[in-house]
């Protein structure tokens, strides 16, 4: 089978054709996501129009088309019933009717972390695992609940979106997540502008600014995360973003603070790890999805 994956992103718009074992058959693409906010909701499925046509103008044939999306979607319907500004008028876009009913093609759409979280079951760190949250960190936080090798999207496709959890009188996100790290180091130093990459560097230089952020990082993290744990007493915590490069700091400091913070050893995932796909997962998520409703 030829499955093509494609992940909707702020920035970008990613994809590739993988196989119904989820190997990839080497054909990923990328092209920006369209914002023009002149044009409103159709200058997405325009880019998806462009995208998948040249994939079957290249004289191959697809046998479905799988799709990650930011926003909440209704995965049944694969609608987005709700998107934030990074994607103006997004919301009510039927990416799954558009598509099947232009292309003739079976079509399944989910969220983005909803999909990562699905490729990780299918093929990363949560394979074989009854129970786990998949939490994305980056501008936010973003998170998904895998139960029994299936997403818990809630009453309104909404459940995960732990970003909002109050913390402090703020959100977690706010709080926890790379850019409320950046913005804290930039406050300390003073900087317009700064990396996690570079706070992390600046912490093995025993720097104590850095030490600082990574520490109060690490303490609303757990903040949120063990309201999450005590409802969900999930097997596993994935952790996925670009600040998990640096997992060897953040994984043992966060078991740490977690071991000490939690009222019983009872609330302890078995593990808290890093995801293993990277980038890949949403797009292997939405072939899954593809595979797992369509097929």
């Amino acid at each position: 089978m030829r499955l093509l994956g494609i992940d909707i992103g702020g920035t970008s718009i990613k994809s590739d054709v993988y196989d119904e074992k989820g190997s990839s058959q080497q054909e990923f693409r990328e092209i920006p996501t369209p914002v023009d906010l002149q044009k409103g909701t159709n200058q997405i499925f325009d880019s998806l129009l462009r995208l998948i046509t040249g994939y079957l103008d290249s004289g191959r044939t697809l046998d479905g088309i799988g799709i990650s999306s930011a926003g909440v979607i209704d995965s049944v319907e694969g609608e987005v019933v709700y998107a934030g500004p990074t994607i103006p008028d997004y919301k009510g876009t039927a990416l799954k009717q558009l598509v099947e009913e232009t292309f003739n093609l079976p079509c399944a759409v989910d969220n983005d972390v909803n999909c990562a979280a699905l490729g990780e079951a299918w093929l990363g760190a949560g394979q074989s695992t009854s129970s786990f949250i998949c939490l994305t960190v980056g501008t936010g936080i973003g998170g998904a609940i895998v139960l029994n090798d299936s997403v818990w999207r809630g009453f309104t496709h909404s459940a995960g979106e732990v970003g909002y959890l109050p913390i402090d009188q703020d959100v977690w996100q706010n709080k926890a997540s790379t850019t409320a790290m950046v913005k804290e180091y930039c406050q300390r130093k003073n900087l317009t502008r700064a990396t996690g990459k570079a706070i992390f560097e600046a912490y093995e230089q025993d720097d104590e600014d850095a030490k600082a952020v990574i520490t109060q990082f690490v303490d609303y993290f757990v903040e949120g995360l063990l309201p999450i744990l005590y409802v969900i007493n999930p097997e596993k915590v994935l952790i996925g973003g670009g600040i998990l490069a640096r997992s060897d700091i953040l994984i043992p400091q966060l078991q740490e603070r977690l071991e000490n913070r939690l009222q019983a050893s009872q609330f302890l995932p078995r593990s808290l790890e890093s995801t293993q796909l990277g980038n890949e997962a949403g797009r292997l998520g939405a072939v899954y999805h593809l595979l797992k409703t369509c097929f």
